[in-house]
């Protein structure tokens, strides 16, 4: 299977510069968010990257988005650079859902305008085909026509993080990133948004990753696991392995943390 995402020895830093820095005593050396990663996304997969916060798991997929540029290294796609001008083509093949929905919707805006927007600034299908794409990305997504009318302030957290990926879906993607997706949501809601996107991935083919602090979205979801800490890869490798049998210490507490995985995989908590 063909890789769709590569990384290779990408490295991020964060500088600490300039008068406030100088004021709150921040100066000197740049911070290392995300160290000297390699690994690799084959096409049509789920993977999981799960770190507690602070890992560089979010750094890392912002670099792919290319909303921070990497101090090293090089990120591909279909086996070609990403320049940090992303031509049209190419932002609409990588798209994120990110953590709170609720900060990335037009509150003036319904959720029918703001999927049609989508579709005719990116000229997705022809004028005359909208109406009837909305209203499929809606079903794709589970939600009533109803929702169709609404402006945000109407949805709950759950609709509103429906919308948010079926407006990075409108856009066929070929790589979604799901950035922490469900951490928002109640632990009700978070069961209906993992079956939604396990059932995405298997519908739509869409290339998935989970980037997590929640190990059982990964063990749900997806089929492959990266497990980050201090801006490195400290484990990867398929989720039953990784999680049975963690060679590395981190992984193992964050396991061990995990009270249901842990029930899970045999393992007792500490």
């Amino acid at each position: 299977m063909a890789d769709l995402l590569e990384i290779d020895r990408v490295s991020v830093h964060f500088g600490c510069s300039g008068a406030l820095a100088r004021l709150l005593g921040l100066g000197g050396d740049p911070v290392v968010a995300v160290d000297d990663v390699t690994l690799s996304i084959p096409a049509g997969t789920a993977t999981g990257i799960v770190g507690e916060s602070g890992s560089g798991k979010s750094t890392l997929m912002r670099s792919v988005m290319g909303l921070n540029r990497p101090a090293s290294g090089e990120i591909r796609f279909r086996g070609q650079p990403l320049a940090g001008h992303r031509d049209l083509a190419t932002r609409r093949a990588i798209q994120m859902v990110f953590q709170d929905p609720g900060t990335t919707l037009n509150p003036a805006r319904t959720v029918g305008s703001t999927l049609e927007e989508v579709l005719a600034v990116h000229r997705v299908v022809p004028a005359g085909e909208v109406d009837a794409r909305v209203q499929h990305l809606l079903d794709l997504v589970h939600l009533p026509a109803s929702v169709r009318d609404a402006r945000p302030r109407r949805l709950s957290g759950g609709q509103k993080q429906r919308v948010g990926i079926a407006r990075a879906l409108a856009l066929e993607p070929d790589l979604l990133i799901a950035d922490e997706a469900t951490s928002a949501l109640d632990v009700v809601v978070q069961a209906s948004v993992l079956d939604l996107l396990a059932e995405l991935r298997a519908t739509t083919g869409v290339t998935l990753v989970c980037v997590t602090h929640d190990l059982d979205l990964v063990r749900y979801v997806c089929a492959d696991a990266v497990v980050m800490r201090h801006g490195r890869v400290v484990e990867q490798g398929p989720v039953d392995e990784v999680f049975a049998s963690p060679r590395d210490p981190y992984t193992a507490e964050l396991i061990a943390a995990a009270p249901s995985l842990a029930a899970a995989t045999g393992r007792q908590g500490a």
